[in-house]
């Protein structure tokens, strides 16, 4: 089991599905005895109040001096890597240091030795990270995704539930890779580029293309 995060007051930047996912994972880190608070959910799209079970605060830039005053933390809730990625930019250009991302690690994930997760990254219930592996800043590692040891994930990353990473990958910036896909050692994922569901990669994927098939075969460049 890995340790817990940092004891701080948060908010979860979202309250779709995700945000509904991130809200079940804190609680199980409360009841695994995290300390810290919940203090809600930031969205501009939903009414300030109760929604699905979780509390809207009010719109992202609704934050006041008083509310930040603990130093609060975030971590984003939206799948797609580039609006998660808008999100973050716009947050440091209201807030500034003053709200700083949060790292949500589940008590079920698994964090290897020498490894490294960086800030606002998610790892979810059953994520494995093994040895001497780098997480970037703002990636989502899902339900059971597994990466070996000496890879890379770059920032703004998704790696999708049950997608195995063999030892040695380097996953770009803002890479997808689709739900119980496998990515075979040695290979460099391009930044930007989309593994489709349950392919298998054996040759390396270039910048903004998207994969798919066993093996897995460009099917388009963006």
């Amino acid at each position: 089991m890995s340790s817990l995060p940092a004891e701080k007051a948060i908010y979860i930047i979202g309250a779709g599905g995700h945000g509904r996912e991130l809200n079940s994972y804190v609680r199980d880190l409360q009841r695994a005895g995290w300390r810290g608070e919940l203090r809600g959910f930031l969205d501009d799209g939903i009414t300030p109040g109760a929604h699905n079970g979780v509390n809207v605060v009010g719109p992202v830039d609704c934050l006041r001096d008083a509310d930040l005053a603990a130093e609060p933390g975030y971590i984003t809730a939206f799948g797609d890597n580039r609006i998660r990625r808008k999100v973050v930019a716009r947050l440091g250009e209201i807030y500034g240091e003053r709200l700083r991302p949060w790292t949500l690690i589940h008590p079920s994930a698994l964090v290897g030795c020498g490894s490294e997760i960086g800030e606002g990254t998610c790892l979810a219930p059953g994520a494995i990270v093994t040895a001497k592996t780098k997480i970037g800043r703002h990636a989502i590692l899902n339900v059971k995704a597994s990466v070996s040891h000496d890879c890379t994930v770059e920032d703004f990353a998704n790696i999708n539930p049950g997608a195995t990473i063999c030892g040695w990958v380097s996953i770009g910036e803002g890479a997808y890779v689709g739900a119980g896909g496998v990515i075979k050692d040695r290979i460099n994922i391009g930044p930007w580029s989309v593994v489709g569901a349950g392919a298998v990669v054996v040759r390396d994927v270039p910048a903004h293309a998207t994969v798919v098939g066993v093996p897995a075969r460009v099917l388009e460049r963006r």
